[in-house]
């Protein structure tokens, strides 16, 4: 199907050459869309849609996706997204063409949902203008299944998606410190009252103990898998066009058996002492920032925020869920009477500080264009299951993150903090 699709876009390209496009000149996106099995939505419409900023105080980088045009694929499932320059080319002949009523920040086709599977692209045009060609979308066939363990819920699923393939006549960036074509599989935990649990880089079989979803349910597990790059067309015979694009597979949803196991910090109180109920412990998981918990006045010294248990216990784990911090690595703390403190546990959280990239940045940005799902948590976003080596009963746990392993740095949000036995 490849070898049809690169002669019409060589057909496309050889009627548009030499010369920048107008705004009002047609661009020509071209794409192909399979079932997991290979085989073509044939004669399907696929709705192309256009993503301007919302209006505040929405997310900043979450974009309202409207409808800009439809395609009808042919019978091996090819197809070709019209798009004005002017509607996906912000600097044209030195005008401004985010003023233009129909310019949108970025554009999004997806295949129809079947059995709760799809994929989507979600794209823009930079450093030039000319038709391109998008990676193939082809739904993943998850098989997303749970057996029972004495561990907790054992979940499998297919291996991901293989990198999407790269065109002919098309370079890739390599500015990334890592490849980000390479799919990314990310679990996901949905509960009522939000995100229960996510971890990236998942592998199957992947086991679900018991801390990670806690007294949480009914409960759904769910993989995403993305994919994110940059493709620039040589202008042998148009104007070169850098496609930038995520590329986002979703597995069904399934549902998981209801939770068990309260943690023993469930209704603690905050460290420091709280007048009102402690955010952190109260299993409602809503991301809660301590500068607004304990305004106070400029400090050289950040605030280290935890739990206050009833009286001293034994604990043996630390589960932490939507933990926000600008801090390279995480020490957990304990004391039995608040003046003592004892490390409990160290973790690295990021190796990434100083690496950009175009990829990186535009997978970031485009994490809220899913047409089904919420979008992911920002990064750094952390959920952590930490085992403790407490050397006896504590009854104050605390948060110290770090900045490249030495000054402390603050929690900007936490959404709880669970401790087990």
């Amino acid at each position: 199907m490849r070898p049809a699709l690169r002669s019409t876009l060589l057909v496309a390209s050889l009627l548009t050459a030499s010369c920048e496009p107008f705004p009002d000149s047609s661009l020509f996106i071209y794409g192909l869309a399979l079932r997991g099995d290979g085989s073509p939505f044939a004669q399907t419409e696929l709705p192309l849609e256009g993503g301007r900023p919302r209006p505040p105080p929405a997310r900043f980088d979450e974009l309202d996706f409207t409808r800009y045009g439809t395609t009808t694929t042919h019978d091996n499932g090819a197809f070709a997204l019209e798009i004005l320059a002017g509607d996906i080319l912000s600097p044209m002949e030195g005008e401004d063409t985010r003023l233009r009523p129909t310019f949108r920040e970025r554009f999004r086709v997806a295949t129809p949902m079947e059995n709760n599977r799809a994929a989507f692209i979600s794209f823009t045009l930079v450093n030039g203008g000319g038709d391109s060609e998008l990676p193939v979308m082809r739904s993943w066939e998850a098989s997303l299944a749970w057996s029972e363990a004495p561990t907790g819920p054992v979940l499998t699923f297919a291996p991901p998606p293989p990198p999407p393939e790269l065109p002919p006549g098309t370079v890739a960036e390599t500015d990334d410190a890592e490849d980000l074509l390479i799919p990314l599989p990310r679990l996901q935990v949905h509960g009522r009252e939000g995100l229960v649990w996510q971890e990236d880089a998942v592998s199957s079989p992947k086991t679900l103990s018991p801390w990670l979803v806690e007294d949480y349910g009914p409960t759904e597990a769910q993989v995403r898998v993305v994919s994110a790059g940059s493709w620039n067309r040589a202008p042998l015979t148009s104007p070169e066009a850098w496609l930038r694009f995520r590329l986002e597979w979703r597995s069904e949803r399934l549902a998981l058996p209801a939770g068990t196991l309260r943690p023993l910090s469930r209704g603690a109180g905050c460290h420091p002492a709280l007048d009102a109920p402690c955010p952190f412990t109260d299993g409602v998981l809503r991301g809660s920032r301590p500068s607004e918990l304990w305004p106070r006045e400029v400090s050289s010294e950040p605030l280290r925020i935890g739990v206050r248990l009833d009286a001293p216990a034994r604990i043996s784990r630390v589960v932490l869920r939507g933990l926000e911090t600008p801090g390279h690595e995480l020490v957990v703390e304990g004391s039995e009477d608040g003046e003592q403190w004892t490390e409990l546990a160290r973790r690295t959280l990021t190796t990434e500080a100083g690496q950009t990239g175009s990829n990186r940045a535009f997978r970031s940005l485009s994490d809220a264009d899913s047409p089904w799902d919420p979008p992911f948590p920002r990064e750094p976003h952390y959920f952590l299951d930490l085992p403790l080596s407490a050397p006896g009963p504590v009854r104050y746990v605390r948060l110290v993150p770090r900045w490249q392993g030495t000054s402390v740095v603050a929690v900007s949000s936490l959404a709880e903090l669970s401790l087990f036995e």
